[in-house]
């Protein structure tokens, strides 16, 4: 069997905006159940033999640089005697005055120098600096040719000129929370060293920013096992949880938001394609989308439309065109044509009249193998402009001249003829004489969806709200608002009118009703 072999511990660098001496550090610790931990899918803790899956969790919360001693070290700086240097005897009078009971983890401070930095600045400085010089004599950028143009080259002037000096030394501060697995005999003194890193934090003083190894994480979904180097697990889970410098208030923070909604804003404005409507006018969004089409002799179908805008209407898309070519499909042992093409248009007019109807003409046209184009039958549709969505199946008639002979033996060997010159006919067919009759075909189905909008409040005002939609609950509710509050204006101004007729101060001071 292979070994499972989980490394779940990655570094994390968080770059801070204030100090970090409000830095608070969590870690919380668990004993291990199993040797690995596995994902809990079920819960055992109804059945009769069930596991201990609720462990006890012990929490230690740590400041930064705040030094907490393990239990050797308290045995070795309670003895003066062995406290040499500065920072000993410091720790000597922390443990002599201090009723301190260790615990599993402690904590090195940066004075502790007990993980090297992550490198040594003092090396790297001086080889920058030997490295540079030796640069410069090989490259003769004191050459005397140099100063005949003026002094000194201009790449050196430039390179010694800099704000940002390559041989700037660079500052670290090291903390590290660390696991004591020692073994102590009876008198707490220690017979075997073991101990492993938890957490190590290098905090950058120059760039102000800090590395954590390892990152924060969560201690049901992605515990950290306490383990050596080498991967042997001391039967421990833990968690790591930071807490930076938070603010007094948010002021900040809503300044930062403010910035990045009206930068949002603005480059949202490229993607949108969206203009308020004209002051005084009404924009009408009409998406029209022709469906199936059913009973008609012909295959291979085609729908052809035309759009008439009446006077008072404003419209600049497209008012003519056509479906493509369908098959019939069985369904149900009828035949359906189906087309599925849309239609938008974006109509204007004014606002406060109702608009009228839009004129909708389609004729379903078939085609055979020869090329021949038959009209199978004309549809007419009055369009309201009216907000909502909408499905209709309209019924088509063949106008057929009226004689049948000749009319069924034209359009069997020719494809029929134009009988139709003007659509008007179809809104009205007794209005006008024709020679021809009008006989019931198939049926052609559409869906459409119209959307209104306009201005709200002060329609001359160039600060008004953007436009709503016609169905909005929320600009319904203004409009009803503002509609009762200038009723409520005019019936307190007829009032007034009324009262100053009945109640007049005469001449002579008393008052005439």
């Amino acid at each position: 069997m292979n070994d499972f072999n989980r490394c779940n511990k990655v570094s994390g660098v968080y770059c801070l905006k204030h100090g970090i001496s409000d830095l608070k550090i969590t870690i919380k610790l668990k004993s291990q159940d199993s040797i690995i931990s596995l994902p809990k899918f079920e819960d055992y803790s109804q059945g009769s033999n069930a596991l201990k899956l609720d462990t006890t969790t012990e929490e230690y919360v740590f400041k930064w640089q705040e030094k907490i001693f393990s239990r050797w070290e308290v045995q070795r700086y309670i003895d003066e005697h062995n406290c040499i240097t500065d920072d000993e005897l410091k720790y000597h009078e922390n443990v002599k005055n201090i009723d301190y009971t260790p615990g599993k983890i402690f904590t090195y401070v940066h004075e502790d120098y007990y993980l090297p930095l992550p490198y040594d600045t003092d090396k790297k400085s001086k080889k920058g600096i030997f490295n540079l010089e030796t640069y410069l004599e090989q490259l003769n950028l004191n050459d005397p040719i140099g100063r005949v143009f003026g002094g000194e080259m201009i790449s050196t002037m430039h390179l010694f000129s800099s704000d940002e000096n390559v041989m700037d030394p660079v500052e670290w501060m090291a903390m590290h929370v660390v696991f004591d697995n020692s073994d102590y005999n009876e008198e707490s003194q220690l017979i075997y060293k073991q101990e492993v890193t938890l957490l190590s934090l290098y905090h950058n003083l120059t760039q102000n920013y800090l590395i954590m190894t390892p990152d924060v994480n969560n201690l049901e979904l992605n515990p950290y096992s306490v383990e050596t180097p080498s991967g042997v697990q001391w039967g421990y889970q833990y968690a790591i949880d930071v807490e930076f410098h938070n603010l007094e208030d948010g002021e900040e923070l809503v300044m930062l938001l403010n910035k990045l909604h009206k930068r949002w804003d603005r480059k949202h404005k490229h993607f949108v394609n969206f203009h308020m409507p004209p002051p005084g006018k009404r924009q009408y969004y009409v998406a029209l989308e022709i469906l199936t089409a059913e009973g008609f002799d012909m295959d291979n179908l085609y729908i052809e439309f035309n759009i008439k805008v009446p006077e008072e209407l404003q419209c600049e898309d497209t008012l003519h065109g056509r479906t493509h070519t369908s098959v019939a499909n069985f369904i149900d042992f009828t035949e359906e044509w189906t087309f599925g093409h849309s239609l938008e248009l974006i109509i204007e007019a004014d606002s406060g009249t109702d608009p009228p109807p839009l004129k909708l003409f389609f004729e379903a046209i078939s085609t055979d193998w020869w090329g021949r184009h038959r009209t199978e039958g004309y549809a007419y549709l009055p369009l309201p402009l009216v907000p909502g969505h909408y499905t209709k199946t309209m019924s088509c008639r063949r106008p057929e001249e009226l004689d049948i002979v000749t009319a069924r033996s034209r359009r069997f060997f020719l494809g029929g003829c134009h009988l139709i010159k003007d659509l008007n006919v179809l809104i009205d067919p007794h209005s006008k004489n024709a020679n021809f009759t009008f006989t019931t075909t198939g049926t052609i189905t559409i869906r459409w969806n119209v959307i209104s909008q306009s201005r709200m409040g002060n329609i001359g005002s160039t600060s008004a709200v953007s436009s709503s939609c016609g169905a909005s609950t929320a600009s319904a509710l203004l409009r009803g608002a503002e509609a009762a509050l200038y009723k409520y204006k005019q019936a307190r101004a007829r009032l007034a009118a009324a009262t100053k007729q009945l109640v007049e101060p005469s001449g002579d001071g008393f008052v005439k009703y």
